[in-house]
């Protein structure tokens, strides 16, 4: 009896009793994150090329990566990060050269591997990715996939107007009935007007930029129509789009069949 005493006694102050499997907070989280743990040692990427996996862990004392990209011109940035472990949430968060956090990591949702983060870009510049573990529960290998263009309004060439001819006069000849021309689309009804800011091409269509979210209204599954000319109330032929994503209260994107739009940047979205 005296023995199994001495032999538990032993156990206990060696810490060989079965320990909780509880993840529970630490003191410092970033102590193993190495240089890349902090903004200043943040990591150069290349723009829309797949990373190297990477890794974040709270619990192996390793819960941020910094990483830096190099943004030229104005225009939407978007950044995905996909990740191994399924019952764990990685966060990624965009900063600008200053520090100032400029687009957040949307929420976790139990079994996601993945998340997308959009950020308007105002100016060329050094811009900072976080990558975060965010609970004590959290830890995963991780690779981070960027896309970025440049996207701008595309111009219209103007064709040089040809010399006119001289008339010169012709037997009256019959005309034939000219086929009826096709109905112009209407502009929707009902919703609120806005304007492509920026657009590009995308597959067999455009991606098109609106300056107009979630305060107007707007949401995502929307539908919308391209209004020809600079004031007309007419919807271009072929400019119907259907909004796909509400960036935040002022910004949306929108996808359209037309592989250009001309000239024609004003926009109408049924939001009804």
């Amino acid at each position: 009896m005296m023995r199994a005493i001495g032999f538990a006694v032993v156990a206990m102050v060696l810490g060989c009793g079965p320990k909780s499997t509880d993840p529970r907070p630490v003191a410092d989280a970033e102590i193993n994150s190495g240089p890349d743990g902090k903004r200043t040692g943040a990591v150069a990427i290349e723009l829309n090329k797949p990373t190297a996996p990477d890794e974040v862990n709270y619990q192996h004392l390793d819960q941020t990566d910094w990483k830096s990209v190099e943004l030229r011109g104005t225009g939407i940035f978007e950044v995905e990060v996909h990740w191994d472990n399924q019952n764990s949430d990685i966060n990624v968060d965009v900063f600008d050269g200053l520090g100032t956090q400029i687009a957040s990591s949307p929420g976790g949702h139990p079994g996601g591997q993945s998340k997308k983060v959009v950020a308007q870009i105002e100016q060329a510049g050094t811009y900072f990715l976080r990558v975060q573990a965010p609970s004590p529960r959290d830890g995963s290998v991780y690779t981070l996939q960027t896309k970025w263009e440049v996207p701008s309004v595309e111009p219209v060439a103007i064709p040089e107007e040809e010399p006119k001819k001289r008339r010169t006069s012709r037997p009256h000849e019959p005309r034939e009935p000219s086929e009826p021309k096709p109905k112009r689309e209407r502009a929707p009804a009902g919703g609120v007007e806005g304007r492509i800011v920026s657009s590009y091409r995308d597959g067999g269509g455009m991606v098109l930029y609106i300056d107009k979210g979630a305060a107007a209204g707007v949401k995502a599954g929307q539908a919308g129509a391209i209004l020809e000319g600079a004031n007309g109330s007419s919807a271009l032929e072929g400019g119907s789009f259907k909004v796909t994503q509400v960036v935040d209260d002022h910004k949306s994107i929108a996808k359209t069949n037309l592989r250009s739009i001309g000239k024609n940047t004003r926009v109408a979205i049924s939001t009804r």
